[in-house]
């Protein structure tokens, strides 16, 4: 039996929802690429590993206002789109266009061997512009997690929890409808997040296909006791048996084989761990901040490598011509040196982070400015691994060492090389879409104002339009059709006018107790 889709599980979750108002899913998923960027201080030939970028972005019927004469009355669902009930998606009940709700951005990292995967939540908003849907935002996040807790082998998911006004609708804040959390209270929003989100995996255990799970959660509030931190946020709901929270950073078990933190702690996007890591090695090594050679990097990568004479003939930085097989000699040569340069470096790097104790390395992120700003901020981690035979979830790679000690206790045979790991199955669906494209939909919504309802509409429209468009031109209607789902607006649900809609990303600083 297939597993289902991400885009059939988050539309199964939502379905559940009392939406008195139509609901729109798009989920985008970019085709794997290698890097070894998410450990960028240890040798690569062992940290390759693959990444696939995640967009899930649901959009709500916006009921119509009297004083609304500005907003079209037209329903923003591509025409000719159907619906989760089989239905054409066409004028909403609504009457007031539609508008982005919610989203989610994330990366999924397949380490070596393809033995395990980490599934990292960048980001998370809504706009305020859900009221009539429940709660939206937590629903759509923890089936997001839970989807890919449920799939074989070792899997991890983690964030880091920082509240801020928007991160994914651009002035969403202005818009009267955000509902105001801390710190204190987005963290707790999280830990109930994760917890539902564990729950289902225990509960998919009982299926017939999903082997025996073992599920470990835990969370960090930086610079706080584990005392203060659980009498800060609300107890654990009900939990399902043997699981419970611990309270210890992300990633005490081992990621991959070795004793430096270039191994133990990935470097995720826009993560107060990586900028520590670079910090670390930048002060260990003597190297100039890494903001200043990234600046430097990219100047650099604007400047062409050769020139033309006034003929039109190639030259190098001196005037001297280079014929073709010349020129690649010496490109090649110079890509030599650069990959040395960089491994080299890499060593160097690994050596100086296994100076650095892990209880050090948590003990200070507690003072560093992001964690430590007058507002409460959260790790939080869950881990899950197979257990057929009563196993312990200490290593997160144990699957991969297994296969490695198996390999070499075969005299003729040859050890895995790192490019040998594999895309899971679900990457090499024909609805993935090049990277590129994944970033440049994110960056235009980035880019449209949710200021308020007019705006938001408009906005929601254009973005819908404009990425139906790409998406189409990138992998055809049918793939379109897989990445799109809709949810008709529930018969006989009221309204809540005055209940504002729970969201996730609004500043308020809250100092600490002394």
């Amino acid at each position: 039996m297939a597993r289902p889709s991400l885009r059939d599980t988050l539309l199964s979750a939502l379905q559940t929802l009392p939406n008195a108002v139509p609901l729109d899913l798009v989920v985008l998923q970019s085709a794997p690429k290698r890097t070894t960027e998410i450990f960028p201080h240890a040798p690569s030939a062992a940290v390759r590993c693959v990444d696939r970028e995640y967009l899930v972005v649901v959009s709500c019927g916006l009921p119509a206002l009297p004083d609304d004469t500005g907003l079209s009355s037209n329903s923003n669902t591509v025409e000719g789109e159907k619906s989760a009930s089989g239905t054409e998606g066409g004028k909403d009940s609504t009457n007031g266009g539609k508008v982005l709700a919610a989203a989610i951005s994330a990366h999924v990292y397949t380490l070596p061997n393809s033995a395990a995967e980490l599934v990292y939540i960048s980001k998370v908003d809504s706009s305020g512009y859900a009221s009539a849907c429940g709660p939206l935002t937590r629903v759509l996040a923890s089936s997001f997690i839970s989807y890919f807790l449920e799939a074989p082998g070792t899997v991890a998911a983690t964030l880091f929890a920082r509240a801020q006004g928007q991160y994914l609708f651009p002035n969403s804040v202005e818009g009267g409808g955000k509902r105001v959390l801390g710190g204190l209270g987005l963290c707790g929003w999280w830990k109930r997040v994760f917890e539902d989100a564990a729950s289902k995996v225990v509960e998919a255990k009982k299926g017939p296909v999903v082997k025996p799970r073992q599920v470990e959660l835990s969370y960090l509030l930086p610079s706080y006791s584990a005392a203060e931190a659980r009498g800060m946020l609300p107890a654990a709901s009900a939990l399902p048996a043997g699981v419970k929270w611990d309270y210890k950073p992300p990633f005490t078990h081992r990621i991959l084989p070795g004793t430096s933190l270039a191994t133990l702690i990935p470097s995720l996007p826009d993560d107060p761990k990586t900028r520590f890591l670079e910090e670390l090695v930048d002060d260990a090594l003597d190297k100039e901040p890494y903001a200043v050679r990234e600046r430097r990097r990219s100047s650099q990568a604007k400047q062409p490598e050769d020139s033309k004479d006034e003929n039109g003939e190639k030259s190098d930085a001196n005037g001297e011509p280079k014929d073709d097989k010349e020129k690649e000699r010496a490109k090649l040569s110079r890509k030599e040196r650069e990959t040395e340069a960089e491994e080299e470096e890499r060593r160097k790097a690994y050596a100086a982070l296994e100076k650095v104790p892990t209880d050090e390395f948590w003990e200070r992120m507690g003072f560093r400015q992001e964690c430590a700003s007058g507002d409460v901020t959260g790790f939080f981690h869950v881990l899950v691994v197979p257990d057929p035979e009563g196993g312990d979830a200490s290593s997160f790679v144990a699957a991969a060492e297994a296969q490695q000690l198996a390999a070499e206790s075969k005299p003729d045979s040859k050890p895995e090389s790192s490019d040998s790991s594999k895309p899971p199955a679900s990457g090499k669906d024909a609805h993935t879409l090049p990277p590129a494209l994944v970033e440049r939909i994110l960056t235009s919504m980035l880019n449209t104002d949710f200021g308020n309802r007019q705006l938001a509409s408009s906005g929601t429209s254009f973005w819908t339009q404009a990425t139906k468009s790409l998406v189409v031109d990138a992998i055809g209607e049918k793939g379109w059709d897989a990445c799109f789902g809709a949810i008709a607006a529930k018969q006989g649900v009221q309204r809540e006018q005055k209940r504002k809609e729970e969201t996730v990303t609004m500043l308020q600083p809250r100092k600490k107790k002394k």
